[in-house]
Parts: structure tokens; C-alpha cells; sequence
């Protein structure tokens, strides 16, 4: 930034000046939120205790682990379980999950606490798709010569005068087994529209870095990626056309959770250029504080989740009249409704205190708050061995209600909250910014405007920051003595240079 000419302005450290107000700088996050082990314990029940002790093993924060472990249950129960509050409304399981910390906050090993008992679920799946597709290609090697007979059987009957054969069932093996997934961690949404089509159920999408993904989701594909993604949140049909086939891809329910991990400043960025579609305000969040360094005094239980995770694979869905595939319909019984609806009473009464991205948040909570009684339920049934659930009662709407509402609401307005000011707040920091990096002493409207930065292109974009600074006290407006229209310059507080 070019300084002022001195003739225009004398610039004198020994003027009076009040302290800077340096708020205006300093991060205005909420605390992190916490829960007693009391309260954590009546949340998650009978997880509580494998919770704890995979935080404490892996040296991460329990609650990155446990909205792993709803985001990661959500994906497998799929659309084999849907909840419904009552006549009219239906909600899957799919829940959309991010961590968020510094780099070493422990976001990763916490990803690995709940996703590492996938593996073994995946060998499994493996295993018997490969042993399926071995017979299958037996019976298809089989099938080929059953076809290749009969079609010179009837070659041999047309040429003779005489009808053909029906042609025999032997002479097709039927479709080819279909690998069964439960998590990927990248592909295009016609890969993912294919594999939901095929196995039906549900899938995770799984990244470490989830700001990359959403920042790129419409690189290759001119737009469209949004539209399908919301989609995916809701579990409604979904058609995808390919340009390799004539024939489209239409997914029965479109189902996918997400789980992974960003920085608070990659998910800054991620907002302040986001498109306000609704789809960042889907996820629910945690940003905790780290916790101490410290060597683990227990094992980690890697049998329990493995467990759950196969009972909760094991559900089948329900099929109608024509024997097609549907969800199983799990109902809310009244104590449970009576819950949510002042659960919906409270929600409205925040959303009207809301403001940016955490009022479109607030609107989602009471359908959040649905899915994850659903989750909770099942993976109650699922630790316990149990029966699996037939419904949602109030203990189950009441646990989800207080974590969705109280703890993760809290969570959200830490990560994004306040994060979005108004656009002359955005320009005032970037202008403090520049200050305090660069030690300007003076400059003029035209300096900043130069600069091309995000919220200054214009003067009157400028001047509305510039009043911001002006009432923060970083700056004074000075006014030239020269002859003809005086010229206007802003000095810079020079008690902020001696502010580290």
C-alpha cells in the first residue's frame, strides 16, 4: 500500500489517540461445549463406556468419536430402517457428520476408531462376493454352452422346416452377483448413483478432508453435483443420465451419509465462498477443544463395534406387494411425538434468533433430531443383541433432542455461527489485517480499492469498512489543507504498533 504523500498529510505519533479496540480482531468463537459423564453416559447408554475408552486410546476427543459412530451407523442401516414421526412425514437414517480442529487435534484417529471395524466387515463382503462370482462364472461358463447347443438345435430346425426349442433356463446364469459396499472415499455421483442402484442399501462416503471435496464437487460436472448431493441427504429417487449408455440410472433411494474432518480455517474459507443451497447446514458438527497428551490406560475394544456393526448390516428391508425392496417404517409412539413437537416449538423460537447459515441450520434440527433417535434405537438394539426396534419411544426422542438441540447446536455456533459477519465487518478486518502485517501508518480510499481484496471493490464498500475501523479506533479521518477540494486520508493508531 502506497503511504501518503507527506504534503498531504503530516503523520505525528505524538497525537492523542485512545487505545484500540482490538475485538475487532480477535476471534469472536463461542467456548467449546462439554457434557458431564453423567449426562454422556444418559445420552449414549451402553456405548458410553467404548466411547470413552476409544477416545482415550486413540488421544482424541470423545465427541469425535461418537458423531463418528452415529454418521457411520447411519450408512448401514440405510434405507432398511426409515423413521416416521407421523402420517406424512418420513425421515431416513442418513446423518452428514464433520469433525473439526487443527491438525492435530485428533480428527483422523478418531475417524479410525470407527472406521477401522469396517474393514473387517468389508473382508467379509468380499470374500463372499467372491465366492459368489466364482460360481457364478461357472454357471455362466455352463450357460454358454447350453446357449451355444441350442441355438444349432434350432439353426437345424429352421433349416428342416420345424420350430425351434424353447430356448432352456440353463442357458443363462442369471445376473452377476453384485459387490456389496458399505463405505467408499471417492467417485463420481454417476459411480455412486451405479452402486446404490445395484446394492440398494446405502452407502458412506468417508474423507479425512472433507473442504477439498466440497469445494470441488462441481468441478467436472458444470453444476450438478449439488443438486444430486442434496438429494443424497434426503433418500428420494434420483435419475442420473450417462453419456456412455442410452439408459439412465435410476437409484429407488438415493441414501448416502458423509463423515469426515476439516480445519477451522479451510471451513472458513469454504463458507465465506459457498453457495447458501442448504447443504453445508445439513451437516451436524463438533469442534471441541484438544485434550491433553496423555498415554492410554486401556485397550481398545475393537470386538464391540465389529459386532454392532454386522447386527446392524444383518437388517433386511421390507418389500410390498410386488416384492420390491422398501424401507421398513419405524413410528414414533405418542410419548415420543409429544417430545418433537415441543422440540419443534423450541427450534422455531432459535431460528428466529439465528442469523447466516446457523438459521438454516436451526430449521433442519427437528428432522435431524428424528434421524438420530433412529440411530440411537438401533444401536441401542444393536450393542444389547436385542430384537431390532419396532419403534421410537421418548427415551430414545429425548436423547437425540438434547444432543441435536443443546450439544451439537452449541458446536454449530462455535464453527459457524459467527463465522460470516457483514460484508463492512469483513472488509474492516482485511483492512486490519493488511495494518498489522504491513505497519501502514496512513493510506487513502484508493489504496485499499487497489488491492482487489473480497467485500472492498467498491468505494462505497470501502468508506463502510473504513467507518467500521473508525469506530474500533484503529483509524482517524484527516483531511488535507491543500488548495482546491481536500484531499481525504486515513492515519493509523500508532499505539497498534506497539500491540504484538
Amino acid at each position: 500500500m502506497n503511504a501518503i504523500h507527506p504534503n498531504e498529510f503530516q503523520y505525528d505519533p505524538a497525537m492523542q489517540w485512545p487505545a484500540p479496540d482490538l475485538s475487532l480482531i480477535n476471534s469472536d468463537r463461542k467456548p467449546a461445549p462439554t457434557m458431564s459423564d453423567e449426562e454422556f453416559s444418559l445420552m449414549f447408554g451402553a456405548w458410553s463406556n467404548w466411547l470413552k475408552s476409544a477416545a482415550e486410546v486413540k488421544g482424541t476427543h470423545v465427541d469425535y468419536v461418537a458423531l463418528a459412530l452415529l454418521t457411520t451407523a447411519s450408512a448401514i442401516i440405510g434405507n432398511t430402517r426409515w423413521a416416521v414421526p407421523w402420517d406424512g412425514w418420513k425421515e431416513p437414517p442418513v446423518l452428514w457428520g464433520v469433525l473439526i480442529g487443527d491438525p492435530s487435534a485428533g480428527k483422523s484417529p478418531a475417524l479410525d476408531a470407527v472406521l477401522d471395524p469396517l474393514k473387517e466387515i468389508d473382508r467379509e463382503l468380499t470374500q463372499a462376493y467372491e465366492q459368489e462370482r466364482k460360481e457364478w462364472l461357472d454357471k455362466d461358463e455352463v450357460a454358454g454352452i447350453v446357449l451355444s447347443q441350442w441355438k444349432a438345435d434350432a439353426k437345424r430346425a429352421l433349416a428342416d422346416g420345424g420350430e425351434p426349442t424353447t430356448k432352456p433356463n440353463e442357458a443363462s446364469a442369471g445376473k452377476a452377483p453384485v459387490r456389496k459396499r458399505v463405505r467408499i472415499t471417492d467417485a463420481t455421483t454417476e459411480k455412486v448413483a451405479e452402486l446404490l442402484a445395484s446394492t440398494w442399501r446405502g452407502l458412506l462416503l468417508s474423507r479425512d478432508e472433507l473442504s477439498g471435496w466440497l469445494g470441488s464437487m462441481d468441478r467436472y460436472s458444470g453444476g450438478g453435483d449439488r443438486p444430486f448431493w442434496l438429494e443424497a441427504y434426503g433418500g428420494r429417487s434420483y435419475t442420473v443420465d450417462r453419456k456412455a449408455s442410452p439408459e439412465p440410472v435410476t437409484v429407488e433411494h438415493l441414501s448416502v451419509a458423509i463423515l469426515g474432518g476439516t480445519q477451522p480455517d479451510k471451513l472458513e474459507s469454504l463458507l465465506l465462498h459457498s453457495d447458501d443451497d442448504g447443504l453445508l447446514a445439513r451437516f451436524l458438527t463438533v469442534f471441541p477443544d484438544p485434550v491433553p497428551l496423555a498415554r492410554p490406560s486401556c485397550r481398545l475394544d475393537e470386538a464391540t463395534p465389529i459386532t454392532a456393526f454386522k447386527r446392524l448390516l444383518a437388517l433386511q428391508p421390507a418389500t410390498d406387494e410386488s416384492q420390491t425392496k422398501r424401507p421398513f417404517f419405524i413410528h414414533l409412539d405418542e410419548s415420543a411425538q409429544v417430545a418433537l413437537q415441543e422440540f419443534r416449538g423450541q427450534c422455531r423460537a432459535w431460528e428466529g434468533e439465528a442469523i447466516g447459515l446457523m438459521k438454516g441450520h436451526v430449521g433442519k434440527l427437528p428432522g435431524l433430531a428424528v434421524r438420530v433417535s433412529l440411530v440411537l434405537a438401533c444401536l441401542d438394539a444393536a450393542i444389547g443383541g436385542d430384537d431390532m426396534v419396532t419403534e421410537i419411544n421418548a427415551n430414545h426422542m429425548g436423547r437425540a433432542c438434547h444432543y441435536v438441540g443443546e450439544h451439537l447446536r452449541s458446536h454449530a455456533h462455535r464453527a459457524y455461527g459467527s463465522i460470516k459477519p457483514a460484508p463492512e465487518m469483513q472488509g474492516a478486518r482485511t483492512i486490519a489485517e493488511i495494518i498489522k502485517c504491513e505497519g501502514v501508518e496512513a493510506f487513502k480510499v484508493r489504496d485499499i480499492q487497489n488491492r482487489g481484496r473480497k467485500h472492498l471493490g467498491t468505494t462505497k464498500a470501502v468508506k463502510q469498512a473504513l467507518d467500521v475501523l473508525i469506530s474500533f479506533d484503529w483509524i482517524r479521518e484527516e483531511r488535507g489543507n491543500g488548495s482546491g477540494r481536500p484531499s481525504i486520508s486515513y492515519a493509523v493508531n500508532p499505539r497498534l504498533g506497539y500491540i504484538k
